[in-house]
């Protein structure tokens, strides 16, 4: 007994004054990672299966960074490598390290040590010989080695994640996890803060697949951050802090390097729907990699070749003579996104028919969680629920544009409008034109911000809500603009009716109320309407436009002073919005189609895509800008409010009334300004050469 434990004590005591190994994460991997194959075999981890992995998890011990963020799908290996690859490695070659794998609950943490710490410690002897001796070193959340170190395997709560200084903390399906631990912060931030004392020694990872949602259905990357993940909490909100790594592959067909899309756009499948508008789920044609370089479509079998051949670009980086160049974004977080069709043991023709699936059961039910698991999950995409994704985006509408005459009518349009929307800052006036069949044309757009007032001698800013003046400026600036038809005959088509926007900030309503009577003395106010846009509940049925007249004569309450004297149209914002949607979703030129001129600065386009429809109607959800939309809306309004002060169910444009005819005929149409005084001095040139000649001066005495 004694020599038993005089050899177990020796032993003891060589493996304590041992040198660990120094070897690469990615070394110590191969050499203590046992997987087990399909067939039940147990094999050495190989990294030739996932070589996406071995940068991300060489950079484990890199003292450059604290953190390491790798997003990614299931069937990537990510787990494996991260976790459960560097759990060995500190096992093995830094044997003195406290440090804790965090789960998502008690039961996943239970669940990992039954399938993954227990099963490698059986498979292979080599590891099982760091345990400490004795059954309590080899607990179901502890595990204690012969060096002393403990691994923790534990869950968020702020018992678990305070008072314990560890050098590794190793998080993983971190978007599963609660993001607010007991009020106390994120499970990252808690994270990082246990590993402080070890300085650059100290290290964080966090492995997942994406699983917040992302509201914004129009972001876009800022430029200088192509590589930049949509705004939504959890671990892409990390991987923006980062170093930005994306995955570029090679395409074999035009031999460029490119960027995969995140989501399905990174496949080319048959994507079709039936004639009840439900997503078809035949597969009529092979899936193939989409090339974001060329458009190529590449085969699926070239997936391993690709990925072998793959390169990781930090943000701010770039391929050249396939190296990376450029300068790496000053972090200490080293971040990375891998695209989930490129997964080591994913297939992306499953990929392409789970997302099928899911879109089919979102057409028939509107039920969108196994789409939202297939993107998450199987894609590595944030998600974007399909009520908040409009079917034509900011830049297909850009990309419609036309080589429009820059502020002039073109063929086509009979009558315009002026539609004018009240901001704190001032007035957003917007042009639109209607011609046959009420196709429409954005004639013009600008903004009048600076007020006629001056102090010291500079000019003030717009104030709607407190000066009655500013308001004057839409008389002067708005209501007598003409402008030139495009056949260059000089003459211009002049407005047909102004409409704005009574509501907004408080003070507004009266402002807009005073500016509508100070209209009546030069008989203007015919020329002028005002609206009050209305969101109907939805079981209610409100008519698109209805003529109501104010009154409050309370002076008690807070409101605008409202006599029943100014007409305020109500808009049913719902029915509005619904048309100019789908106004806006047509492809073809004719009737309803909304055409737009390529000068318009390209918020003008962002601004029509904010707003997302719900049962209940039109919502901004992010509270953006969204006057483009707001204002083709008025305009429409304007319309059907012409449409029934003429008594006209419908335009007949066989037999327009004269507001709606052809320029020759059109009583809106007229010579310019301009154009009469150069006709009036030219005949007054005439008649002075007249005198001269004998031939003329007869003829005008005649």
């Amino acid at each position: 007994m004694g020599l038993a434990l005089a050899k177990d004590v020796v032993s003891e005591v060589t493996a304590r004054i041992r040198p660990p190994e120094r070897i690469s994460v990615v070394e110590a991997a191969k050499k203590y990672v046992k997987v087990r194959t399909a067939s039940g075999a147990i094999e050495d981890w190989n990294p030739d299966m996932t070589p996406y992995m071995i940068k991300p998890m060489n950079l484990l011990k890199s003292r450059e960074y604290d953190a390491v963020i790798f997003i990614g799908p299931a069937q990537s290996g990510k787990t494996q490598g991260l976790i459960t690859g560097f759990t060995f490695y500190i096992i093995k070659c830094d044997p003195s390290a406290d440090f804790m794998i965090l789960q998502t609950t008690k039961g996943t943490a239970r669940d990992f040590d039954t399938q993954v710490i227990k099963r490698a410690f059986r498979d292979n002897p080599e590891l099982k010989k760091e345990l400490a001796p004795g059954s309590k070193s080899d607990n179901t959340y502890d595990k204690v080695f012969r060096s002393g170190s403990i691994l923790f395997q534990r869950w968020p709560s702020i018992n678990e994640l305070s008072g314990k200084p560890l050098k590794y903390m190793l998080l993983t399906d971190y978007d599963r996890m609660t993001q607010d631990v007991d009020g106390e912060g994120t499970p990252f931030a808690l994270s990082q803060t246990r590993t402080l004392k070890f300085l650059s020694r100290g290290m964080t990872v966090v492995d997942t697949s994406p699983g917040f949602a992302t509201h914004d259905p129009t972001w876009r990357p800022r430029d200088g951050r192509e590589h930049e993940a949509p705004p939504c909490i959890g671990a892409l909100s990390l991987f923006n802090m980062g170093t930005m790594d994306r995955y570029y592959v090679k395409c074999p067909e035009c031999n460029e390097y490119f960027l995969p899309t995140w989501d399905e756009s990174s496949l080319d499948f048959s994507y079709s729907k039936d004639m009840f508008g439900a997503t078809n789920t035949d597969m009529t044609r092979p899936v193939s990699f989409v090339c974001s370089k060329s458009g190529c479509l590449i085969d699926i079998s070239n997936k391993k070749e690709m990925n072998r051949t793959a390169i990781w670009v930090p943000q701010g980086c770039r391929i050249e003579g396939g190296e990376v160049v450029g300068e790496i974004r000053k972090t200490r977080i080293a971040s990375f996104w891998f695209p989930g069709v490129f997964a080591a043991f994913s297939d992306p023709e499953v990929l392409a028919q789970k997302f099928l699936s899911g879109m089919r059961e979102y057409d028939i039910t509107g039920e969108e969680q196994n789409l939202k698991t297939c993107l998450n999950v199987d894609f590595a995409a944030p998600f974007l629920s399909r009520n908040s994704v409009s079917e034509v985006n900011a830049a297909d509408y850009e990309k419609r544009a036309e080589d429009l005459p820059q502020r002039q009518i073109p063929p086509g349009v009979r009558f315009i409008f002026a539609a004018i929307d009240v901001q704190a800052r001032g007035f957003v006036v917007q042009i639109n034109g209607y011609g046959v069949g009420y196709e429409r044309w954005v004639i013009d757009r600008f903004e009048i911000l600076i007020s006629d007032r001056t102090e010291r001698a500079q000019p003030l800013p717009c104030d709607p809500a407190a000066y009655l003046e500013d308001w004057d400026l839409i008389k002067d600036k708005v209501m007598s603009l003409t402008y030139p038809l495009s056949d260059g005959s000089g003459r211009v088509m002049s407005l047909l009716r102004t409409g704005c926007d009574s509501n907004g900030k408080a003070g507004v309503t009266g402002r807009s109320y005073d500016f509508w009577r100070s209209l009546r003395k030069p008989k203007l106010h015919n020329q002028f309407r005002l609206f009050k846009g209305e969101r109907p509940k939805a079981e209610s049925i409100q008519a698109t436009v209805k003529k109501t007249f104010p009154e409050n004569t309370d002076k008690t309450k807070k409101k605008a002073d409202g006599r029943g004297e100014v007409p305020l149209w109500l808009l049913n914002t719902t029915k509005l919005k619904d048309s100019v949607s789908n106004d806006l979703a047509r492809k073809r030129v004719g009737r309803g189609y909304i055409h737009f001129p390529n000068w318009l600065n390209p918020s003008f386009y962002e601004e029509l895509c904010v707003e997302v429809r719900d049962d209940n109607g039109w919502e901004n959800p992010l509270n953006r800008p969204n006057e483009s939309f707001d204002l083709v809306c008025y305009t429409d309004a304007l319309l059907k409010i012409e449409m029934i002060e003429a008594k006209l169910v419908l335009i007949d444009w066989d037999k327009p009334p004269n507001w709606a005819a052809g320029w020759d005929d059109n009583n809106h149409v007229h010579q310019s300004v301009a154009a009469m005084k150069a006709a009036a001095i030219k005949l007054q040139a005439t008649q002075q050469s007249s005198l001269f000649d004998t031939h003329t001066t007869h003829s005008i005495e005649s």
